[in-house]
């Protein structure tokens, strides 16, 4: 092949290239496009009905405090220590460090 040639074949490799991103970006901004979108004031206004609705104790204003013997850390931990005695592990955390 001529030198000609081959760079026209480059020139058409490097087109393509540039046509591929460009069709790639093309599709990502229409994916984009796609997505549903509301406005900030609704967006505010689904997270004030999640909290209201969502009982969540780190928010005591709106909730109160949990009950006494109500606390699922607690119990969790609890099976954690029952765990660790069946496997005779002498370690008083949650965690093994290897």
């Amino acid at each position: 092949m001529s030198s000609t040639q081959q760079q026209r074949q480059l020139q058409l490799k490097i087109k393509y290239l540039k046509l591929k991103r460009i069709n790639e970006l093309n599709n990502n901004l229409r994916n984009e496009l796609g997505r549903d979108r509301i406005t900030a004031s609704n967006a505010c206004l689904n997270l004030i009905d999640y909290i209201q609705t969502t009982k969540d104790y780190s928010l005591p204003e709106i909730w109160g405090y949990p009950q006494p013997n109500s606390n699922h850390f607690i119990i969790n931990r609890n099976m954690l220590s029952l765990q660790q005695r069946n496997n005779n592990d002498s370690s008083n955390g949650c965690c093994t460090i290897m």
